[in-house]
């Protein structure tokens, strides 16, 4: 088994995309996922998976289409990969509160030109691409940020979640135990 965490994007923010997360964990053990557990309520569903990424992930949009009628992207990553987003965080927690740092994790590997291509849609952010993550301060608060999942989608044509640090440390005590 393979302990890795579905990263839902879209769900239970700002009432859009309403999913509990008991009926959710419910759906995971359905699907033969074991040890299941949830990590907020914006969908962070932590597990244990046997399958290849592209059959859990297509497992677990198609079983949250169909169980809440919610067609979200689904990125999945394992602890080890989770343990070394941590790791490579490359701002200071000083100064900012630790909320206002975020991790943007992509479907998709970045490309080498990456920071190049989102570089005009972040003059108020501080950002660093690392493989296929990209690590962000907000000094200015994230609520009115111009670097967003939105614009990284679209500049790196890939498809991209975003947590605080505070939630992707939840995520990984989560994937430890």
């Amino acid at each position: 088994m393979n302990r890795q965490v579905a990263l839902f994007r879209g769900i239970n923010v700002g009432g859009h995309n309403k999913v509990p997360m008991a009926p959710l964990r419910d759906a995971f053990r359905e699907l033969g996922f074991a040890n299941v557990t949830s990590i907020i309520q914006s969908g962070n569903v932590c597990f244990d998976s046997h399958l290849d990424p592209a059959a859990t992930t297509a497992a677990i949009r198609g079983a949250v289409a169909t169980t809440f009628d919610v067609d979200v992207p689904v990125l999945l990553r394992t602890r080890a990969e989770i343990d070394a987003a941590l790791a490579a965080h490359p701002y200071p927690l000083g100064g900012i509160e630790p909320k206002l740092h975020h991790v943007l994790f992509l479907a998709d590997a970045a490309p080498a030109d990456a920071a190049e291509r989102i570089g005009d849609h972040a003059p108020s952010s501080e950002y660093e691409v690392i493989g296929s993550e990209i690590h962000v301060r907000y000094p200015d608060g994230s609520a009115r940020a111009t670097l967003n999942v939105t614009v990284v989608d679209r500049a790196l044509d890939t498809t991209a979640t975003a947590r605080n640090l505070p939630t992707v440390e939840k995520i990984a005590a989560a994937l430890a135990d």
